[in-house]
Formats: C-alpha cells, sequence, structure tokens
C-alpha cells in the first residue's frame, strides 16, 4: 500500500481546496494521470498520480480544504500488475517485487512521452496524441508550445467571411411629456421568488430570498493579498493619458521576417516601454524589505499581467521581460491568453514578479482606475481602453488615439516627485 500525501504545491503555498476528484475507490490508474484538481494561490492545478495501480481508498473530497502532508490517495501497487495488462504496450511500465525489507512496491518508471502533468491536460483537451508530437525540450521533453503548434497544424483555414455593415442607429426622439399627470401604478409582488442561476444554498433574510455562496480558495487568496496590500501599502496613483497614434500606426505597419504571421499587439509596446523605464528607475523595481530596514534594487524585470478568469484575477508572469522586444513580448502574451482560457498554467507561473500591469481596457471601456499594488513589488499600472479623442496638437484640434494610463506607487519608497 502506498498512502498518497499533498505535495508541495510551491513556495509559500501551505494549502489548497479541491475542485474535482478525478478518481474513486477502485479504479486503476497509470503514472501520471490527473487523481485530482486543486485550486490554490492564483492558479488551479492537477494533481497527477505518483504510480500505477489501483486506488483502495479516496481520503478527501470536493470542496475540502486540504494541507500539504495531508493524505489524499491510498493505491496498492500490486494493482498496477493488473493495470498494465489492460494498458498500451508503449506505455506499460514494469513492476519488479516488492522488497522482503518493505512493505511499499516501487513501480518503474512509464515509457510514454516525457511532459509535464498541465501539458499532458492541454493535449487531453486539445485532441493531441502526444505520441506523434517531437518534444523540443531537454531529452525530448514535450513542451506547452509543442503542443500549441501541433493543434494548430491540425486546424483547417477558417474562410474569410465578409463582416455586415452595421444598421444606422436611430434617431433620438424626446418623448412629449402627458398632458395631465399620471397616478403611478402599484406593481403587484411576484407569486414566487425568482430562480435565481446562482450556485449555492438558498436561504432568506427580512427582505426576501437570498443565496449563500462559499468563497472559493481563490478568492480567499485573492481577498487576503489585497487587504494586506491596502492595510500596509500607502498608495498613490497618478492618472495620464498618452497620445499613441504614432505607436499604433507603427504596430501596425510592424513586420518580422522570420515570423512573418506574427501579431504584434499594443500591450507588448506597453511592456516594452515599461521595461525601458524601470531600468531608467530602478526604485519602481524595487522592494521593501521592512525586516532589515533595506530596499532590495532588484536587477532583473519580471512583469505580471493581471488576467481576469472565471476564478477571479490572474496575474502570469513574464520572466525576463526586460530582455524581449515587441514580437517575443506579444508571443508571451499570447500564450498568457490560452493558457488561463483553459486552465493550463502553473503556480510558478505566476511567481517572481517585479511590477505588474493590469489591462483593465480589455474589459470594457475603463478610462483611470485604482490598481492595487501587490505585496512585494512597488508599483502597478492599470492600461485603460485606447479610444480616439478630440487633442490639440500645435494649437488645431486634431483626432489622436489617446491611451488612458493609471499608475499607483508605494508612497513609502516613492514620492511625489
Amino acid at each position: 500500500m502506498i498512502e498518497f500525501t499533498l505535495p508541495d504545491l510551491g513556495e509559500g503555498v501551505h494549502e489548497g481546496q479541491i475542485l474535482r476528484m478525478h478518481v474513486q475507490e477502485g479504479q486503476l490508474v497509470r503514472e501520471d494521470d490527473p487523481l485530482m484538481e486543486v485550486a490554490t494561490d492564483k492558479a488551479a492545478v492537477d494533481i497527477p498520480s505518483p504510480v500505477t495501480g489501483r486506488v483502495t481508498a479516496v481520503h478527501v473530497a470536493e470542496q475540502q480544504l486540504v494541507h500539504v502532508g495531508d493524505v489524499m490517495v491510498t493505491f496498492d501497487a500490486e494493482g498496477a500488475l493488473t493495470a498494465t495488462s489492460a494498458a498500451p504496450t508503449d506505455a506499460a511500465p514494469t513492476v519488479p517485487p516488492a522488497s522482503p525489507e518493505s512493505s511499499k512496491t516501487r513501480v518503474a518508471t512509464s515509457r510514454r512521452r516525457p511532459a509535464s502533468p498541465s501539458v499532458r491536460r492541454l493535449a487531453r483537451e486539445s485532441g493531441v496524441d502526444l505520441e506523434t508530437v517531437r518534444g523540443s525540450g531537454p531529452g525530448g521533453r514535450i513542451t506547452r508550445q509543442d503542443v500549441e503548434q501541433a493543434t494548430t497544424a491540425r486546424r483547417e483555414p477558417a474562410a474569410p467571411t465578409k463582416a455586415r455593415p452595421a444598421p444606422p442607429e436611430a434617431p433620438m426622439v424626446a418623448a412629449a411629456p402627458p398632458a395631465t399627470p399620471v397616478a403611478a401604478t402599484r406593481i403587484p409582488p411576484p407569486s414566487s421568488a425568482a430562480t435565481s442561476a446562482i450556485d449555492g444554498t438558498p436561504d432568506t433574510d427580512q427582505y426576501g430570498a437570498i443565496v449563500r455562496q462559499n468563497l472559493s480558495q481563490a478568492r480567499r487568496t485573492i481577498a487576503r493579498v489585497m487587504q494586506t496590500s491596502w492595510q500596509t501599502i500607502p498608495h498613490v496613483t497618478d492618472s495620464n493619458d498618452a497620445d499613441i497614434t504614432d505607436l499604433e500606426a507603427m504596430r501596425r505597419d510592424f513586420t518580422d521576417a522570420e515570423h512573418p504571421d506574427r501579431r504584434v499587439t499594443t500591450l507588448a509596446f506597453v511592456i516594452r516601454a515599461v521595461c525601458r523605464s524601470l531600468i531608467k528607475h530602478p526604485i519602481l523595481n524595487a522592494v521593501l524589505d521592512e525586516s532589515q530596514d533595506e530596499v532590495v534594487f532588484r536587477e532583473y524585470v519580471n512583469i505580471a499581467i493581471g488576467v481576469e478568469t472565471p476564478r477571479g484575477l490572474v496575474a502570469p508572469v513574464i520572466h525576463n521581460a526586460h530582455l524581449m522586444g515587441v514580437g517575443e513580448l506579444s508571443d508571451h502574451l499570447g500564450v498568457i491568453a490560452h493558457n488561463t482560457r483553459t486552465g493550463a498554467f502553473s503556480i510558478d507561473d505566476t511567481r517572481g514578479a517585479t511590477y505588474t500591469i493590469s489591462n483593465a481596457g480589455a474589459m470594457g471601456r475603463t478610462r483611470y482606475s485604482t490598481p492595487i499594488i501587490t505585496p512585494g513589488t512597488v508599483a502597478c499600472l492599470a492600461v485603460g481602453r485606447a479610444r480616439k479623442m478630440p487633442w490639440v496638437v500645435d494649437d488645431e484640434i486634431v483626432p489622436r488615439l489617446i491611451l488612458p494610463l493609471s499608475h499607483s506607487m508605494d508612497h513609502r519608497l516613492v514620492d511625489g516627485g
């Protein structure tokens, strides 16, 4: 028998919430098959099986809060012999006989193509057979980019569709006021409470029907971090407008001979500009170490990109962003968008940020806001929605593309100047 405990999920992560169990008692599993999905910090992570064998006991349940070291599943490693009889020959591991000195059965490593659990999950969701993918990682390991390229190669190019012109808007006509006052009509209460689409436990208060919903592990973490930030960091926010008319023209004309299909976004130019500014003003890339009464200046730039997901705000990190051009930054932004949609990112993908950019304009017609500084950083930039506005250029009013920017800074380290 082998007792599987919740492994270390990353630096500073001690607990998680089980979102979904993928196995049940009596089920045969292979090494690296997903056991459960655990939400911790700001990421949902698939926990893979460490061995091939039969599940004899499941000690946890969905929505349960678990801690590192808790026993999750018990395996019968002898069940691996049964499991391998039904497994494909190219993935059948061998099981050596049990050692008389130990009651645990050791299971040999599977011969399947080497890949991380998150990459295997992405391949399953994309319908890609990893046996047909050539790994570009060390030792032939299959990377996320390998799976994405295989997914793209399988797709048929979509036929271009011609956009239909929008119908003309109807003119706004003010309604004429009534000649005589009309008495208000009392609306009777509904015969029954409206059906709610919100997941949770139905309840009532003194005013009517309500739904009670437990906080998810991700939301608890976000709430704790935001509260710590607001209570410990004195925020000062500066809002400004950037005229990006010329930058937009440069973006549209951007070409890459090595990657002719590469699509460059405005956000990539913003990140590149931020990296240059952080090198010029290193205090904005630093961190305050209160325990030592020191300012720690970091000579690398890791940019976290705030992304809205169904589980809440997630901030995947582009490491060493200061070494990249706008083309490579756009590639990273594409990977971040795909991984957050599919949930194929790990906790490590959200670690190590030195500065945060929130693309608030991508979620609506946002102009200015107050971005919250992540503890461990000094500043955060919120990028609003760019739009054409009348602008004064050389004493003439002309249409220009204007990008609103909101910049929050830790006033303990950054003064008004």
